[in-house]
């Protein structure tokens, strides 16, 4: 699994998994569902994310070790 947030979109990204979607839903607005050929979610985007959730403690990186906060601090 893999999560990115893309700053300039300003959207939220969960890989389930790195295969490319056959097709995409709008579950709810803003909130859409990427899906496999057979129908299993493969990722989630959420779009305008920082207006969803307060994404300062979102930690992006391998752990344990260095993360990278959305903010842009590094600890």
């Amino acid at each position: 699994m893999n999560i990115a947030y893309l700053k300039d979109l300003d959207a939220l990204y969960v890989e389930l998994s790195p295969e490319n979607p056959a097709h995409a839903w709008e579950a709810h607005p803003g909130i859409v569902l990427n899906m496999s050929e057979d129908g299993r979610v493969i990722g989630i985007e959420i779009e305008h994310a920082s207006q969803q959730s307060d994404l300062r403690g979102l930690r992006i990186g391998n752990f344990p070790g260095q993360v990278v906060i959305v903010d842009g601090q590094t600890h």
